[in-house]
């Protein structure tokens, strides 16, 4: 008894929590509304804190933060609902306006064909390819037990194709699924907050300054020492900042 009581209080404090979100929520959008974009900007971090996430949320966020001029944060969020909503158009213009805003403009590195291909393998999801494997592996094992059951040449032909295009197709499924882990695994960017920021040669201030980056450029992160983080830029230059001056998507 005492357990269903237990259960029974979970689930009308999970009903009232989420009730109260969506009570945030919609107060936000009124504010945003009525141009009080600081009031609906505090009512959406509120949510995030809370652990909810959604296209949608993330999206009024950018847009608050974009209208209260602040660059970083917009972008950041635009970033954020676009994860969760690849492709939406209204986010896309929306970002196109906040990226505008930046003062850096970063040419990308024209790519080969092959990179391309690559890449376009590399994002699949993971799930597509080890579903692929298993219908690999079921064709091996179907093949092989008709093929060795089957006394008919020609169909022992047909199966015994069947058996090496599964045993190919598994192979190749699985190593695509574990390449496109390690792959997304490693793609890490982040979006620069500070104002403006040196980027130097090493991870200390001693080192040569090469360059600089400003608030809401999207960087590649490669790696961390101690309070640094060296970063890559859409052109392919690299350097080291100190790892507070930038928020990792």
């Amino acid at each position: 008894m005492k357990k269903y009581i237990f259960v029974l209080i979970c689930c009308l404090f999970s009903f009232s929590f989420y009730g109260q979100q969506e009570v945030f929520f919609t107060q936000a959008n009124d504010f945003y509304n009525n141009g009080n974009y600081s009031k609906s900007i505090e009512l959406y971090e509120k949510i995030v804190s809370n652990g909810n996430h959604s296209s949608e949320l993330y999206f009024n966020l950018a847009n608050a933060y974009y209208k209260s001029n602040e660059v970083a944060s917009s972008v950041f969020y635009y970033e954020k609902a676009l994860s969760l909503a690849p492709g939406d158009k209204e986010i896309l213009n929306n970002y196109a306006f906040a990226k505008q805003t930046r003062l850096d403009t970063i040419e990308v590195l024209p790519k080969g064909v092959l990179t391309r291909f690559y890449e376009y393998l590399m994002v699949i999801d993971t799930d597509l390819w080890a579903i692929l494997s298993i219908v690999g592996v079921v064709c091996l094992v179907v093949g092989f037990i008709l093929f060795y059951t089957n006394n008919q040449t020609n169909r022992r032909r047909l199966f015994f194709g069947t058996w090496i295009i599964g045993a190919i197709v598994a192979i190749v499924a699985l190593i695509l699924a574990f390449s496109s882990s390690t792959y997304q695994k490693n793609q890490n960017y982040g979006i620069v907050f500070a104002a403006e920021q040196d980027v130097q040669s090493e991870p200390n201030l001693r080192s040569e300054k090469l360059f600089k980056v400003h608030e809401g450029l999207k960087v590649r992160l490669l790696e961390n020492v101690n309070d640094w983080v060296k970063i890559e830029l859409l052109d392919g230059k690299k350097g080291w900042i100190p790892f507070k001056e930038l928020k990792e998507l």
